[in-house]
Formats: C-alpha cells, structure tokens, sequence
C-alpha cells in the first residue's frame, strides 16, 4: 500500500490505530505475540521503520495515549505524531450516555499528559478538537486554549490543530447524533485561528465539509466547493491529508477523498494557491529568518516626524529538523522537501532530467548511489523506481488549480496586491538607490539615518523573499513582471559568449561540503583522479579556444596546497602566450585571497598584479550564498560574507571588473530568505563600486545546485537541489532586484538548467545565455548530464525558439560586440582535440 502511495506522489504514511488494542482484546495480544512484539507500539515502530527505509515516504503516527518511553521510540522511526485531544470536557467521559462514556483513554488530563510529552521530547505534533460530539462552545474553546497552552509550554511543538466535524456512523451508538453544520464549524475554526495566530496550521479535512443550508445545485461537488470557501474565509490554511486512487479515508470510509484538481481551483479562486506539505509541516523542515513586513511602501507622512517606514519589518525565525526531527529520520525529509519545508512534488533536478520510466536508466543507477554506499545504511540514497508522479506544475501549485486568462480579466497575470506592492517597491528603491548610493549608510552619524537605512533594508529584505516564494498566479505575475523589466533594460537582445573553461587543477585543501570537483584527503570516494594542467597545456587549450572563436577563457581550480601567488601569475602568463589577444576571466575571490596571502600583499596590491599581467575579470563564483548561517554549514573555511564583498569591491576598485553568482538549493538554512539577503548584498556592493569608480558586476549567474555527487547530499545533510519554480524564481526576482540598480545582465547557466530550461528562463527576465564552455568539468563531476559545449549555432537556434522578436548576439566578456569575424570563427569550428 504505502508502495502504491510512493508512485501516485504521495509523501506520507499515516498510521492510525487504536489505544492499545492488546490491553482489551486478547486475540490482539496473541497476534502481536506470534509475529515477535510486545506491544502494538513496538509493532508500529517496525512498520514505519520498513516503510521509511524501503518507500521513503514519511511516517506520521497516530496511536493513542502513549508514555514518553514510547512516544520517544516513535520518534526515531517517524517525522511526526498526533493525537486528538477532542474535548476538555471530563463530563463526555462521565456522564451515561456522552460521547467518551467510560472511556478513560478519552480522559482529557491523559490526553494532555501525553501532548505535553510529546512537547518535552521535540515531537511535532498534531491535535485538535471535535465538533458536535455533545459538547458546548464555551468547552470547545477551552480544549483549543489548552492545546495553545500546551504549544507554549513547550515551544511551538503542536504543527497543526485539526477542527474536524462529527460524522455519524453506522452500527455506532451515535448513528443518530445530528452532525454540526457549517457554520457552526466555520465559526470553531475562526475561533481556533484567533486563538492560534498566523503560524499555527488550522486543519479541517477536505473530505467531511458539511454541506452549506443554501449551496446551489443541491450540494454535492458544488456544495464541497462552497464549504471550502467559507472555511478559507474563516482562517483555515490546511486540508489534511488526500490519498485519491490509493487508500480510503479508514475513518470515514463513507467521505470520498476530493478530486486534488477541484480543491486546487477553489483554492486559486480564494487567492491562495494548493501546496502539497510534508508530515512534518514546514516549520520544523527547514531553520529560517524571515523579515516579515506589513507594507512595502515608506511613509512620508509618518505622525512621528522622522520620516521612517511606517511599518518596520517582524522577524519570525524557525528551528527546522535540527530541533525536531531524528537524525536517522532527517535525510529522507530533505530527498523530499523544497526550499521552504513544503514538498517537491515534482521529479525535476537541476543538471538532468530524472527518469520516469519503471526500471533505472545508466545515469540513475550508476550516479544517483555511489558504489561505495550502502543502502541499508543510507537508504534516501536509494533510485526508486518507477518515479512518482508529478503533482504540481512549474509554478509550485497542484495541477488544477490555475484561473483562466478570462476570468483573470486581459493583459499579464497581476499577481496579489503583497506580491504587486513588492515589485514596486523593489523597482522604486533600486532606482533610487542607483541615484543616491548614500541611502545605503549612516550618514553623519545621524541616528535617525541610521534606523531608516536598518528598516529600509529589512523591508527589502521582506519584498524580496515574498517574491522568492511567489507561487501559482503570483508565480506568473513574478515572472511576467521580471520579462517586462528585461525588455526595458536590455531590449531584445539575447547574448552570449564564445569561451572556454580551463580547470587547472581539481587539488584542494578545502573540503567545501558541496564540492564534487575538488580532490583532497576527504574526497577520495569521488570520481576522478587528482590533477593539475602543465603550464604548457593551459597555452594549447587557450590557443585552440582562440581558433575556435573564442573571445575568453574562464580559467579556476582548487586551492592547490603547493601554489602561491606567483602559480597564478604563471597561468595566467600561460594564457596570453597561447592567445596574446584572449580576453582571461580567472580566479575566484578565494584564489585571490589566497595568492595575496602567499605573497604577503593585499588583495588591491594583488589584484593590481593580475591585472597588470593581463586579467580581465574576475568570476564572482565562491560566494555560494552570501549569508553567514548558511556558510557555516555548507563552506566554513571559505571567506565570510564581508570578506567576500570587500574582496569584489577592492577588484572593483583595481579596475577588473567581476561577475556575481548565487550557488543555492543545498542545505536547512538555504532559503528565500537568505537568498533575499544575498541578493540585496549583491545590490548594495553593487551600486557603491559604480558610485565610487563606474564599475561593479558585469552581470548576475544563479547557480542551481546539483546534487548527485556532492558529500552534503551522499551525507544526508542537503536537498535535491533546488525545484524548477525556485530556480526560475531566482532568475526572476534576481532581475527584479537588481535590474533597476543597474545590474541588468540576468545569466541562465544550460549546464545547470539544460537546454531548453535555459531557453524558457529567457521569458523570465534572463538576457544572456552565458557560454559555450568547450570544457565543462565542475558541474559534470557532481552528475549534471547537460553536456560539456554548446554550440554557437545551437545558442541561436534557442533564442530564435524563444520568438517574440528575440534576436542572439555574440558578445564580449564586458558585454561589447564580440570583434569581426569572431562569430564565423565559431560557426565553422571542429571538434575539440581530446582532454
């Protein structure tokens, strides 16, 4: 069943069952006995044990009262526990005739006892109450205040509070009862929302709505989707669980499950879009800082006369799996999860395509697992087979749930007012400051400049991860916004480079936790063997570039132990001699740091050597997530975020211009979040190097990350990348960022994206497609599949694929025209002598 579950899409187990059947049935007992367990907990935990390792989906349990010697057993094999509280009300327990009538496990102080347990031991928890099982309103709301005060004893451990209407069964001693209507469940979940806030998820299963008094048509499916607005209307933000086409609702067998398509459209339709979640719901997936603002706008007219925003921005952190989920347990959560603790729901990675066929291609089967590994020990590693289908589309919703263009009224998608109010403001604020850098300091020591600049930058910081997480019609206004902003800063124009990548050695004394490049004691297991290119050999390459028509070549490696400035000198001498007129885009800000520190220079002093010896520019690679939380799990030895920003400013300053890069989707705390942080660091740095000397980041490259082979993935430790929506996302709200500060060239990476992804991102605010590469080894040695060149002829034919009037052009590093016969020179170009 839970197989079956696994290829339909679904990411949970549910396990359901009764308080300690053995205790009453003695033909329980003597079951349980004959297949080897003590008590139908430790049967429990056998089976979600079998189920995580040998399906991946994720155990939720659901199994009665327990004590904390259980509970703390299931939490080793599952990501999440519930159990109903349903009353307060100890008179439903007493009285001849109530509900729970003698009932002891329907206790409320029981029933408490072990949702404070549960809290004492970091188990995500589910409860809730029940409507119209006898009790009052006035108890119905004291069993919600007692589940709050149970949360806020333990801080924040109850995920989601389920308001579920009783349904009357069959061959019950309560067939009889009148079932709550609608209003009446409505107006409990509105109570539960107010009583809760905004972070807790208030839960009413799709299945049982009751129908509206008044729904048109005679209730049914129409019926459904009114009591689904209504309960919206009223703060609901969580359907349950739906298994359609895999397992019935065991409770209520009586409920058929909705179709997903149906609760999609309605959800679309009240403003929201439908997102499958995990069992553990996303707070306790991923660890965050969110700058959570109730505006975007700045309030001239603030009544205190300082002129500050009138809404500063909240901060809202979460603890993610590191406080909530066993260690044992949190790999496979990540295999499934997205960037902000929802589901993938989608088999699409950065690097290649994953198959979706019933048995494994050569890629999955020889690169997905490393030989080295295994299966028992790390069985998210497993390539599971056939692929579980799809369940949302690009833009992050279930399938179903889009508006028609018609109802949405003509001209582009508009999105919500917050996601509009965020476009401006990012476009406002960034012309803004591209006119006046100072905005970005404290000037004078003014405190009350001080303050405004602080909240100013967290409010950009709020606009910029609301679109980072825009999804179904926010989606599409996000990214319509961003292609209307690249026809207005660079036209129709799509560039692109003739280059090549030149890797001089994959040694390393860093063991960076994504890299599957580099080569060092703690790489061993990775494929390829340690090397470093003879001096020779970087001028023949760079010279066959240069016939081929290339107009640069991009040359980094490892941080070789053996190397000092002088090495960098020496490549870099290499080059020119083997193409005197190639333009040399080379060495990361970490190569930088580290030739001047060998040589005892600054990095200006340094830099200002390389760049009198012929460099170019730099590549704004190594800055990976310019956010200090996420460094520190991913590349702790690498250069900090403020040393990284200083090193790119002081090129700046030397006259090489750089790139900037954002390599994203990896580990907890990689999110839209941090990613906002990166991105308006990118902004700032930015616009004060052109303020100071006129010139800054030549353009902006996010770089998916891949994951088949890189160690923080084979450790458990990262996600699958990040999906398609966030990719295309990062495209979008980069162009969005940053386009009106002046950085207006948005780079797709095809080695990353593959092809015909790069060629959609070019409706999605991107303008450049990057380079043809020749040789492509970094991407390739962690499992992307994309190919190591991409022709020139093959570059134009995807932006004249694109249509709408794009036109391909081949440029300079710099972003000029690419020199006479250049462009002919790449047309005609052989193949490559073998490397």
């Amino acid at each position: 069943v839970a197989e079956r579950g696994r290829v339909a899409g679904a990411t949970e187990c549910l396990f359901t069952l009764g308080d300690r059947p053995e205790a009453l049935y003695p033909a329980a007992k003597q079951e349980l006995n004959d297949m080897g367990f003590e008590s139908t907990v430790d049967y429990l935990a056998h089976c979600a044990s079998a189920v995580l390792a040998r399906t991946g989906l994720l155990p939720h349990c659901n199994a009665g009262v327990l004590t904390r010697a259980e509970l703390a057993k299931l939490r080793e094999v599952s990501v999440s526990q519930g159990l109903m509280l349903e009353s307060t009300s100890d008179r439903l327990v007493d009285e001849p005739g109530a509900a729970h009538f003698n009932c002891e496990s329907k206790r409320p102080a029981a029933r408490i006892r072990t949702l404070d347990l549960a809290g004492e031991l970091d188990v995500p928890f589910t409860s809730g109450i029940l409507v119209g099982i006898g009790e009052t309103r006035e108890e119905r709301v004291d069993a919600l205040f007692a589940i709050r005060e149970s949360d806020r004893k333990w801080r924040g451990h109850v995920q989601e509070v389920i308001v579920q209407n009783f349904r009357a069964k069959e061959n019950t001693g309560m067939r009889d009862w009148p079932e709550p209507s609608l209003d009446e469940l409505a107006w409990t979940a509105a109570c539960a929302r107010l009583i809760f806030g905004p972070v807790t998820q208030i839960q009413v299963p799709s299945n049982l709505t009751p129908e509206p008094d008044d729904a048109a048509g005679g209730g049914g499916v129409v019926g459904d989707r009114e009591g689904w607005r209504a309960l919206l209307r009223c703060g609901v933000s969580d359907w349950g669980g739906v298994s359609p086409g895999v397992t019935p609702d065991h409770v209520s067998p009586e409920a058929p499950w909705p179709h997903l398509s149906e609760l999609a459209r309605v959800t679309a339709e009240e403003g929201y879009a439908l997102v499958p979640r995990l069992a553990a719901q996303a707070r306790y997936v991923v660890r965050k800082r969110s700058k959570l603002a109730t505006v975007f706008r700045d309030d001239d007219d603030d009544e205190t006369g300082g002129g500050l925003p009138s809404s500063p921005a909240r901060v809202h952190e979460t603890e993610g799996s590191e406080r909530w989920i066993d260690a044992r347990v949190a790999p496979h959560v990540r295999v499934l999860a997205d960037s902000e603790g929802f589901a993938r729901a989608s088999g699409w990675c950065p690097g290649r395509e994953e198959s979706s066929g019933s048995s494994p291609n050569d890629d999955e089967a020889n690169d997905e697992e490393p030989k080295t590994t295994n299966r028992k020990t790390k069985p998210w590693l497993s390539a599971r087979y056939p692929r579980p289908a799809d369940v949302v589309g690009v833009d992050g919703a279930v399938f179903g749930g889009r508006v028609p263009r018609d109802a949405r009224g003509s001209g582009p998608p508009r999105g919500s007012p917050r996601v509009r109010a965020a476009i401006e403001r990012l476009h406002t604020r960034g012309a803004s400051l591209a006119l006046d850098c100072a905005q970005l300091c404290e000037v004078d020591g003014d405190t009350v400049d001080e303050e405004r600049s602080r909240i100013e930058m967290d409010i950009d910081e709020a606009a910029v991860a609301t679109l980072l997480r825009a999804r179904g019609d926010d989606f599409d206004a996000v990214c319509a916004a961003a292609d209307e902003a690249r026809a207005a800063q660079c036209g129709d124009v799509v560039t692109y480079v003739v280059n090549r990548n030149i890797n001089y050695t994959n040694v390393c004394t860093l063991s960076c936790a994504f890299c599957a490049f580099s080569k060092g004691p703690a790489a061993e297991e990775l494929r390829g063997k340690p090397y470093l290119l003879a001096t020779e050999e970087i001028a023949r390459r760079t010279a066959e570039a240069w016939d081929r028509g290339a107009t640069e070549v991009c040359m980094q490696g490892g941080i070789h132990p053996d190397f000092t400035g002088d090495d960098y000198l020496a490549i870099l001498a290499a080059a020119k001699s083997g193409a005197p007129g190639i333009h040399v885009h080379a060495f990361s800000p970490l190569e930088v740091s580290h030739g001047a520190l060998t040589l005892g220079l600054t990095h200006r002093e340094f830099l200002k050597k390389l760049r009198d010896a012929g460099l170019g520019s730099l590549p704004g690679t190594a800055a990976e997530v310019l956010d200090d939380g996420v460094r520190a799990q991913l590349c702790p030895d690498k250069l900090s975020t403020d040393q990284w920003l200083e090193l790119v400013s002081a090129a700046h300053d030397a006259g090489v211009p750089t790139t900037s890069t954002m390599m994203f989707g990896h580990v907890d705390t990689d999110g839209p979040d941090a990613w906002a942080r990166h991105l308006l660091r990118l902004r700032n740095a930015h616009v004060a190097s052109v303020s100071r000397n006129n010139r800054g980041f030549t353009e902006f490259v996010p770089l998916p990350f891949v994951h088949f082979k890189a160690p923080v993935y084979r450790s458990g430790l990262a996600r699958r990348g990040p999906t398609l929506r966030e990719c295309v996302l990062a495209h979008a709200v980069g162009r969005l960022t940053l386009g009106s500060a002046g950085l207006t060239n948005v780079q797709a990476s095809w080695v990353k994206m593959g092809p015909e992804m790069a060629g959609e991102l070019l409706r999605a605010g991107c303008n450049d497609l990057g380079g043809v590469l020749m040789n492509e080894s970094i991407t390739r040695a962690a499992g992307a599949r994309h190919g190591q060149e991409m022709s020139a002829a093959t570059m134009e034919a995807i932006v004249r694929g694109v249509g709408g009037g794009r036109v391909a052009r081949v440029r300079t590093t710099a972003y000029g025209d690419a020199p006479a016969g250049r462009r002919d020179a790449a047309m005609r170009a052989g193949p490559l002598l073998e490397v």
